[in-house]
């Protein structure tokens, strides 16, 4: 039963990841992650969560099918102590019982730090530019040594907005009851991938609109 469970609950949810996916993509108008990442702001104003009402969308809806792939809190049902005793990770125990934890645990890493790439800003420092890391290559008492600090900082700013996604999803865990299987089928076909639809086709006209503003405000000003 948690097998089959599992492959219901990571193919249905795979349909509006993907889509929400290509929201960020659409705004940056690459598949780069490093492109998706400089084009979005240092600020948290200029991160495309907030400049896009769609992409807000998009980041919940990304966010929830990622906490039902991983299987975490409401969406656990391959693994509910309640019903399946663990599920099928009551056919393991030792060394394999704990790899299942280690990689569920890994998977959770992942997932935080590709949600804070395409919607949270990435590994950019506020305050500087990509200008600033290359004139930081030369600069310094040593060849290098201020580029290093720069990689140091975005590796800390990175890593303070991977571990607070993670803090909301363990939030979730301790604050959600666990949810229906049919309820958790309901909310990927009849909602989550509506709106993730909804929010790849609005983000085509929202990318249309701001790139023909300065056309029109250029237009109306003549």
């Amino acid at each position: 039963f948690g097998g089959m469970r599992s492959a219901a609950q990571v193919i249905s949810y795979e349909i509006p990841a993907g889509v929400a996916v290509m929201v960020p993509i659409l705004m940056a108008g690459t598949l780069s992650m490093q492109g998706i990442i400089r084009a979005q702001g240092p600020w948290p104003w200029q991160w495309f969560i907030f400049t896009n009402p769609f992409a807000l969308v998009a980041f919940v809806i990304f966010f929830t099918a990622q906490l039902a792939e991983g299987n975490r809190t409401p969406f656990d049902l391959p693994e509910a102590d309640s019903e399946l005793v663990a599920g099928y990770l009551s056919e393991y125990s030792g060394f394999r019982f704990a790899f299942y934890f280690l990689v569920e645990f890994g998977n959770l890493w992942v997932m935080a730090a590709v949600a804070a790439t395409l919607f949270l800003g990435g590994w950019q420092v506020p305050g500087t530019t990509q200008a600033t890391f290359d004139a930081a290559r030369g600069a310094g008492p040593l060849p290098g040594v201020a580029w290093w600090g720069l990689q140091v900082a975005s590796m800390a700013i990175f890593a303070v907005k991977v571990f607070a996604v993670l803090n909301l999803i363990v939030w979730i865990r301790w604050t959600l009851p666990r949810i229906r299987v049919d309820q958790m089928m309901t909310l990927c076909w009849k909602y989550l991938v509506p709106f993730a639809f909804g929010c790849l086709v609005f983000t085509l006209f929202w990318q249309v609109g701001v790139g023909a503003r300065p056309q029109l405000e250029m237009i109306s000003g003549g």
